[in-house]
């Protein structure tokens, strides 16, 4: 088999591995390298193959170039990206504000190991103790709010 043939079937064969076994593009780029060799010597070498091959590699790269800047734009090809926007004036808004909670009285729906779930004011709230185990039916007084955490401590009735 002829040198030529051999930097191409090379060439397929590091590009076929290149798909199977995913890596740092090693094997894609020898296996490129091979085949421009390849096809170097087939079109007989010399400045006209050269000028083709640099001729089609510099298309590719247009293409490439190309499909790089159009493609984002166009939803369907990038489905990880959200493309509608919120139409709010207020821009973000985190949580509701729990502070008006602080002080409040209620009873542990569950066991609070320290996480769980108490009732305050005919409302369910997921909560959790300042470390202390609190069994469940036991009385609790929200004592502390961090953003949309809630702490307990248990009450004496």
């Amino acid at each position: 088999m002829p040198i030529e043939y051999t930097f191409l079937l090379a060439g397929v064969v590091l590009l076929a591995i290149e798909l199977v076994i995913p890596g740092f593009g090693i094997f894609g780029m020898a296996g490129m390298a091979c085949m421009t060799i390849g096809a170097f010597f087939v079109m007989g070498g010399g400045l006209t193959a050269l000028v083709i091959l640099l001729g089609i590699y510099l298309l590719f790269g247009l293409v490439i170039a190309f499909l790089c800047l159009y493609l984002p734009k166009e939803s369907k090809y990038n489905p990880f990206v959200l493309w509608t926007q919120q139409k709010n004036s207020e821009g973000y808004t985190g949580g509701r504000d729990l502070t008006a909670l602080l002080g409040q009285k209620g009873r542990a729906l569950t066991t609070l190991r320290p996480a769980g779930t108490i009732l305050a004011d005919g409302k369910r709230l997921d909560v959790s103790s300042l470390g202390d185990y609190i069994e469940k039916g036991t009385s609790v007084t929200i004592v502390k709010v961090e953003g949309s955490k809630i702490f307990v401590e248990k009450t004496e009735e």
